[in-house]
């Protein structure tokens, strides 16, 4: 049986491939990626896509990366939803236990810059947002690896302790 003449299974995919669309609004500022989009830098065009993978309910991580065999400039960069590829093969001989639950679910949402040596400044060559799975609600972002962050503060506090266990901040 094709699985694609499934009812069920396109229901699914409809409810997936539309989820974009109904918590994202159609806006015309510089609030979610499109091409020709240009970045400053890489760090600043990862810090917008993990924005607003935030406000979208997803985590992202940096794919891979060229280098200019030149200069080594970064050349074009590809971030990735977190849910992008699928697991290894297990090459251990023997079972080990149970496997952690499956995380990957080949998604193929992106987004690619590159590069224009012309202006100096990175461009969106290729954006795409659909997902395949189902995105995190707002309560859970946070909870994300790609939006964890600890404030100064925190940091301060934890350097604290270490050098001084037996006292408590207050």
């Amino acid at each position: 049986m094709n699985p694609s003449s499934n009812p069920l299974v396109d229901c699914v995919d409809k409810w997936v491939n539309n989820i974009h669309d109904k918590i994202v609004p159609e806006s015309n500022d510089n609030s979610q990626p499109h091409m020709e989009m240009k970045f400053e830098s890489e760090a600043t065009a990862y810090e917008f896509y993990n924005e607003y993978s935030k406000r979208i309910g997803f985590g992202i991580r940096r794919e891979y990366a060229n280098k200019s065999k030149k200069d080594g400039i970064l050349t074009s960069r590809r971030f990735t939803c977190f849910k992008e590829g699928i697991r290894g093969v297990d090459k251990r001989g023997h079972p080990v236990g149970e496997h952690r639950a499956e995380t990957r679910t080949g998604c193929k949402a992106r987004m690619v810059i590159s590069l224009d040596r012309m202006i100096g400044k990175y461009k969106v060559v290729d954006f795409v947002a659909q997902h395949n799975h189902p995105l995190q609600p707002p309560e859970y972002v946070h909870m994300i690896r790609s939006h964890r962050h600890i404030s100064e503060v925190q940091a301060s506090q934890k350097i604290f302790m270490n050098i001084c266990p037996s006292k408590s901040v207050e």
